[in-house]
């Protein structure tokens, strides 16, 4: 089957996060035995240096075709037009290239209304996957709903990553989606578990540096667990514009030492320090699904995770701790309880269970028959 995949963006060395759901879903599908041409329209600012223009290139195996236009934070009205015109000439020059598609996917609200409305007349059928967790929101924004209303109802199947996700776009737009969560890369997260000496008590965390992540939350919250167990340390990888804010509360906090953000880092190196880590934590108040919860999962690692409309899906009392969001007492007791029953988790299960659910051949599997369902409607 030739898929073409539409998306914000590629993952690179300087920015590894950017269109990482997308890629990953489009290295299992090329792993499976799909042909995928990986459309990418790439419309941040200049301030993220990259090549300008169309770029065209194979990466882990996934054809990439790119556009990078700096559009920055530019009004809706001048970007969809802009993001719309580059996606048909992409898409006509893929076309000429790699001959045309069985079916075309689409991720996240903005770039499935651009592909809709671009590739509305090419007779293919289009299908596109639900990520973004504002939908998730108790008020979500006025401009959300109306790109969704324009969205949504046009494409031949909706999926969303989670059941929260699923019933906020059946209740906001009357659309029925099917779940499928994120196809999560997990490969260079199944080392063996080495776990830590019983002197040594290490959670990790990993999250853009982002109020919405609730990384004060989590770094409170330890503050009055080390007090009580001071063999205790807090890792946070990750980036972003409370970074300094974030630095302050550990010092005000006299945690030093025993906090450590590490910034962004690449997975292998994420992955080997969960190796060696006692549990993992993160406090968001919001999730439309939760990738670094299932790396986490995959390398062994029992899980803190909050109520957010995301962890509910796969968060057990096997595989870890479910807490409400914003609570620093339910997070302080969540610490402990994992800290006096570390040994009554098992890494294995834990590993299996999230394998069986999440591994890109199972995902890969689901979205075949979806797309062959598509197809022959």
């Amino acid at each position: 089957m030739r898929i073409y995949i539409v998306s914000r963006g590629y993952p690179s060395e300087r920015f590894v996060t950017h269109g990482i759901f997308e890629f990953d879903q489009a290295k299992a599908l090329v792993a499976y035995g799909h042909e995928v041409i990986y459309i990418a329209l790439d419309m941040r600012s200049f301030r993220r240096k990259r090549r300008m223009g169309r770029e065209s290139f194979i990466k882990d195996g996934v054809q990439i075709e790119s556009i990078n236009i700096p559009c920055g934070k530019m009004p809706s009205f001048l970007l969809h037009p802009i993001r719309k015109q580059a996606l048909i000439r992409v898409y006509n020059e893929c076309v000429k290239k790699y001959g045309k598609p069985d079916i075309v996917h689409a991720h996240f609200q903005e770039i499935a209304f651009t592909t809709v409305h671009a590739l509305k007349n090419i007779a293919v059928p289009l299908v596109m996957t639900e990520h973004l967790s504002s939908l998730n929101e108790k008020n979500v924004s006025a401009s959300i709903l109306a790109t969704g209303n324009q969205t949504y109802k046009y494409f031949d199947k909706v999926i969303s990553v989670g059941e929260n996700l699923q019933n906020a776009i059946r209740e906001n737009f009357s659309v029925e989606s099917v779940v499928i969560p994120n196809i999560v890369d997990v490969d260079c997260f199944l080392n063996e578990h080495k776990g830590q000496n019983n002197e040594q008590f290490r959670i990790i965390s990993v999250g853009s540096l982002i109020k919405r992540k609730r990384m004060d939350v989590l770094i409170k919250a330890f503050k009055m667990f080390n007090d009580r167990y001071t063999n205790t340390t807090l890792q946070i990888f990750g980036g972003g514009e409370e970074k300094d804010n974030l630095q302050s509360l550990i010092d005000e906090l006299q945690l030093v030492g025993n906090v450590l953000l590490e910034g962004k880092r690449h997975r292998s190196i994420i992955a080997k320090e969960m190796s060696t880590a006692s549990c993992f934590a993160l406090a968001s108040a919001t999730e439309t699904f939760g990738v670094v919860y299932i790396e986490a999962m995959a390398a062994g690692l029992p899980v803190i995770a909050t109520r957010s409309n995301g962890p509910e899906d796969f968060v057990d009392d096997e595989c870890g701790i479910l807490v409400d969001a914003d609570d620093i007492e339910q997070l302080v007791d969540a610490m402990e309880k994992m800290y006096n029953n570390k040994h009554n988790y098992s890494s294995d299960l834990i590993r299996q269970k999230t394998l069986a659910r999440f591994s890109p051949s199972i995902i890969a599997q689901r979205l075949t028959d979806l797309y062959a369902n598509v197809i022959r409607a």
